[in-house]
């Protein structure tokens, strides 16, 4: 028996290589066209697990603040904008702390964001006195602060689509205080 499948696998050894080289061939081809259309990173390492890594590095953290009169501000958390890096530089010692914590914590949610890393960040947005040159005209629902439920962190990533040579920014994660019970 074993024989005759040893056999029956010689006659077709160049057949059954060839279709193994194809199928090899083709997935590679796949993670490539995978790499370049989704947010997924390059191959780390070999194997068929190629791209199962976010692209981090295009994506931004944003907080939407809900107002008491219906206003929405959206603040850019990671990267760092000039406006807020001023705003924390000129918070003093222990703000300018609290602040920076703020954007660590913000860019740690770029890679694989989830709700228990962001349901504390939210706890600690909604302790902030935001100024009015990051919320423009938009009431705290709180007076002076946001309650958690009107506070929500964006993922967004910046995407290029080759096919129409575009940059598209993509909602890749959301979590609203609301959604957090908190």
């Amino acid at each position: 028996m074993l024989d005759g499948l040893v056999d029956w696998i010689g006659k077709r050894a160049f057949g059954l290589v060839t279709i193994l080289a194809f199928v090899v061939g083709g997935n590679v081809l796949w993670q490539i066209y995978l790499h370049k259309t989704t947010p997924l990173l390059a191959w780390k390492g070999g194997g068929f697990g190629m791209y199962t890594e976010p692209h981090a590095e295009d994506r931004g953290v944003w907080v939407r603040l809900r107002g008491a009169e219906g206003g929405e501000a959206l603040v850019q958390l990671w990267p760092e904008t000039a406006a807020f890096s001023t705003w924390r530089d000129m918070a003093g010692v222990r703000g300018g702390a609290y602040l920076a914590g703020l954007t660590r914590s913000a860019e740690r949610l770029r890679f694989y964001p989830r709700d228990s890393v962001s349901d504390p960040l939210i706890a600690r947005l909604a302790r902030v006195r935001w100024p009015e040159t990051l919320i423009q005209e938009v009431i705290p629902s709180d007076g002076t602060v946001f309650n958690p439920a009107t506070i929500s962190l964006e993922v967004y990533e910046n995407r290029f689509n080759q096919t129409e040579a575009t940059v598209s920014r993509n909602l890749v994660y959301k979590r609203s205080g609301g959604e957090a019970g908190q």
